[in-house]
């Protein structure tokens, strides 16, 4: 009984640092005019989560949140405007183009489109990575190779995001900081088996 006590405790907890990370998260893309603060409060969102993920449970949330969103405001705001302009494009396209071809290949970069929304504020939040090139290309190429994880994370986010649209009440209270929490944890995921395959080549390069 006492652990049960211990673990609904740290999920009660987590809920209401999940509440409170959303609260930040929507008054900084509002700092930002929306447009540009959004992009900049959801890697400082995913910077936030990855601590948690990866077993700091203590970090102060607001002084982690606003630290990588003052760091990184430019790069990820510029990214922030780059993947809605496309995706507004791409969703006017799915609606008025007819031609057969055309629409299938539209779906076909609306998925990579998607692939690469999915991995791009991860890789931000967990590599040091200098070129914005390459973390365009590996957010596509992480999602590509690791098709399985990227699978199940969009299966989870639609199941999740079904809960929350039948319950808008509790969508108001942690509707982006929930998604992002599932987004994290999937990526982080691939990460790590990233890392292991990266450690067993280099052990390999040195026994031989």
């Amino acid at each position: 009984m006492g652990k049960m006590a211990e673990r609904f405790n740290e999920i009660c907890i987590r809920i209401l640092q999940l509440v409170y990370l959303n609260l930040l998260w929507m008054a900084f893309s509002l700092l930002g005019l929306v447009l540009l603060g959004i992009g900049p409060a959801t890697l400082a969102m995913f910077t936030v989560i990855r601590h948690w993920i990866r077993g700091k449970k203590d970090i102060p949330i607001f002084s982690t949140f606003w630290k990588a969103y003052r760091e990184n405001f430019i790069e990820s705001a510029i990214l922030g405007i780059l993947y809605f302009a496309v995706g507004v494009v791409l969703y006017v396209d799915l609606l008025f183009v007819e031609s057969f071809m055309l629409r299938t290949f539209i779906i076909i970069v609306s998925f990579v489109y998607l692939v690469s929304l999915c991995y791009i504020f991860p890789i931000m939040a967990h590599y040091d990575l200098k070129n914005v090139v390459h973390k365009l290309k590996y957010s596509v190429l992480f999602g590509i190779s690791y098709l399985q994880y990227t699978l199940l994370l969009l299966v989870s986010l639609a199941i999740v995001y079904l809960v929350l649209f039948l319950n808008p009440g509790i969508f108001t209270f942690f509707g982006t900081s929930i998604g992002c929490y599932v987004v994290m944890w999937f990526t982080h995921q691939v990460f790590l088996r990233i890392e292991m395959q990266n450690m067993k080549k280099q052990s390999h390069q040195v026994h031989s």
